[in-house]
């Protein structure tokens, strides 16, 4: 999925919800960024996180963003414009224009599965990962994904073509191995578990059915209508307290190896 435009509105506005802010606080406490420290994140949207590492690191330290979509980058700029530690600018994970361990610690949220290269990408992660520092992901089992309440028929057609939406739509079952074919290591896995009963624009379901009528409906699998159908069923689950959504994402955190078989 390509987040611009429109996208990157709905996005914006997911990432803004109280289940990601909840999330935020999971990932910078992974994170343990300290003052002075140099920290990259790859896929930073629109910068909310990227603005937490920046308080983080001070004025001493250094929050750099990359991300492929210049109207997330633009929307970061303008975010972070009052934090002169923070740089932010348009790039691939899977060319990364920076030096070789130049970072203290690397993080990326739900952006690798959409990396149809991974290998690469870790490659390029390690390689700008000084020696001993850190690796924050957070990625989704989404074929874990369970929706119930509203139209059962749509939810069904919508959930099969979300599951089309990235090339690695369970990347947290593969990642310890591809992580470890990189150069890290150490790796460990927590759920974030969201859980939601109610269909408000809080939560993470709201946000997250716009982002699945808009690539359904861009794929084919449903019209304009059946997605305002969906959404329609879904505000009628809540009122009739019959709404429940559960999805996992994975935190996984490794460690840059050290020995000298790995290049820098």
């Amino acid at each position: 999925m390509d987040y611009s435009g429109d996208l990157a509105s709905i996005q914006q506005q997911l990432a803004a919800c109280q289940d990601m802010d909840d999330r935020r606080e999971i990932v910078m406490q992974a994170l343990d960024a300290q003052p002075g420290d140099r920290v990259l994140e790859v896929g930073c949207g629109h910068g909310l996180l990227l603005q937490q590492v920046a308080n983080a690191v001070g004025g001493t330290g250094l929050a750099h963003g990359v991300d492929l979509s210049a109207d997330q980058v633009d929307a970061a700029s303008r975010l972070c414009a009052d934090l002169p530690q923070v740089q932010v600018s348009t790039g691939d994970v899977v060319d990364l224009d920076l030096d070789d361990a130049s970072f203290d610690s690397t993080v990326s949220t739900q952006v690798l599965e959409y990396v149809g290269d991974v290998d690469t990408a870790l490659e390029e992660l390690a390689r700008v990962t000084s020696p001993g520092g850190r690796f924050v992901n957070v990625a989704t089992n989404w074929s874990a994904l369970f929706w119930a309440g509203g139209d059962e028929a749509l939810t069904e057609r919508i959930l099969a073509a979300w599951d089309l939406h990235c090339p690695h739509p369970n990347l947290p079952v593969a990642l310890p191995n591809l992580l470890q074919r990189a150069g890290f290591e150490g790796v460990e896995q927590t759920p974030v578990t969201i859980v939601n009963r109610r269909f408000v624009p809080e939560l993470f379901g709201w946000g997250v059915s716009r982002l699945m009528v808009a690539f359904a409906e861009g794929s084919g699998a449903i019209d304009a209508a059946e997605g305002a159908a969906w959404i329609s069923s879904l505000g009628e689950a809540d009122i009739q307290d019959r709404h429940f959504l559960s999805s996992v994402p994975i935190l996984t955190v490794a460690t840059r190896g050290i020995s000298s078989r790995f290049r820098y």
